[in-house]
């Protein structure tokens, strides 16, 4: 049984627009690694790894590193998941095509 303070950290990791947008970017192109996003949203390292800790850390995606590189990708386990799908798909078609089309 989760704390209202564990739903707090996980909304409050999706309630950034970037991050959002970054979730829509997983949920389309499934893993990816942590400079394909930042290119893709023309972010630095750092800037970009700021953001994917924070949803990470929420639990709402996975890391999975490969030597130097961290692959991120969306946390189907996760409590909130079902809920991001069905945000995720109510989303514009304009949106999806501005964040998320595939690389």
């Amino acid at each position: 049984m989760k704390l209202l303070s564990d739903y707090a950290q996980i909304f409050s990791a999706m309630a950034d627009e970037l991050r959002l947008k970054v979730l829509l970017y997983l949920y389309v192109n499934g893993e990816r690694c942590v400079c394909h996003i930042g290119n893709y949203f023309d972010l630095g390292q750092s800037n970009i790894s700021y953001h994917l800790k924070i949803l990470s850390d929420a639990k709402i995606i996975n890391k999975r590193q490969v030597a130097v590189w961290n692959y991120y990708s969306l946390n189907r386990d996760s409590d909130v998941y079902n809920l991001l799908e069905k945000i995720l798909k109510d989303v514009r078609t304009k949106e999806w095509d501005d964040n998320a089309s595939n690389e």
